[in-house]
């Protein structure tokens, strides 16, 4: 989205706060438009006040619910990446006049293969608890010939180290592949071979992971939440967070029901077409901040 500001003659700045001394930082910034990303919320939020007493108009760009409630009440305007996160900053005080909803956009649609093994079960997550990876490793040991790949980070290391018990224990080591992080071209391997993408996370801004494996064509397991019914839009069996049961009877359907997968995987590339792509979207940003917050841009 800075890029697109960057290619329409915007001129952009970007401050990285790692810590509190980059946060100091902020006390000498002098800007017509500060947006501010929910990932920098703890270091931004103190200095925020005295951003706009010094004339600037501040943005919350809310990517996550964690940290937009706290710079919402301390900006102008806010834009959400969801309607789901949209209504949950109403629901905390904020009014629905300032926020705008702007949702990341896709990449290209990918034609699915009907070569795939029907029990090849793909996770894109980050290792923390409220991603679910320790329910669907559960889930993953009620149904057999199922195998799991997991790509992703581990930032919680005690998080971690519980999934991969839960791995020996339930003796899957053979069935679970654990890849870490992967870059691009790899991550795309890891779609084109999965038969089915599974998620429960059970809090999300916008799960652009699910859009993704909309994207592949793929057959899609997550939890009730609204922002993931809002993303995949009845496109995905969707269950109860937290629960093992039904999450493991989803994945049971799928891979032992080849109608029901195929069918599935059709609403998914029918439901990926409905969104919008990535030029779609930094238009969109891009008219935002010159058209609705242009006025600091034009002072």
């Amino acid at each position: 989205m800075l890029a697109a500001l960057r290619r329409e003659g915007v001129r952009v700045t970007t401050v990285v706060l790692r810590d509190r001394r980059d946060a100091v930082r902020l006390r000498e910034l002098r800007a017509r438009l500060v947006l501010v990303d929910t990932i920098a919320a703890s270091l931004a939020a103190p200095h925020l006040a005295q951003l706009r007493t010094r004339g600037s108009e501040v943005v919350t760009v809310a990517l996550m619910q964690q940290g937009a409630l706290v710079l919402a009440r301390r900006s102008h305007r806010v834009i959400a990446v969801s309607r789901a996160l949209a209504d949950a900053l109403v629901a905390g005080g904020i009014d629905r006049r300032r926020i705008i909803v702007i949702s990341p956009g896709r990449d290209r649609i990918v034609a699915a293969s009907d070569t795939r093994r029907a029990g090849r079960v793909l996770c894109v997550a980050n290792w923390t608890p409220g991603k679910g990876i320790h329910t669907l490793v559960a889930a993953v040991a009620r149904v057999p010939d199922v195998s799991l790949d997991l790509v992703g980070d581990a930032p919680d290391p005690t998080y971690a180290a519980r999934v991969r018990r839960a791995i020996a224990a339930r003796g899957l080591r053979s069935r679970v592949r654990v890849y870490g992080s992967l870059g691009r071209t790899a991550l795309a391997r890891r779609y084109a071979a999965a038969s089915i993408f599974a998620l429960p996370t059970i809090r999300e801004g916008y799960p652009i992971v699910f859009v993704e494996a909309l994207a592949h064509g793929l057959p899609i397991v997550g939890c009730d939440i609204p922002a993931v019914r809002e993303v995949t839009g009845g496109a995905a069996i969707l269950v109860a967070p937290g629960r093992v049961a039904p999450l493991a009877a989803a994945l049971a359907k799928l891979v032992t029901d080849e109608r029901s997968r195929r069918a599935l995987a059709r609403r998914s590339m029918l439901r990926a077409r409905e969104l919008p792509t990535w030029a779609e979207s930094e238009k969109r940003f891009v008219h935002a901040v010159r058209n609705r917050f242009g006025q600091a841009l034009r002072r």
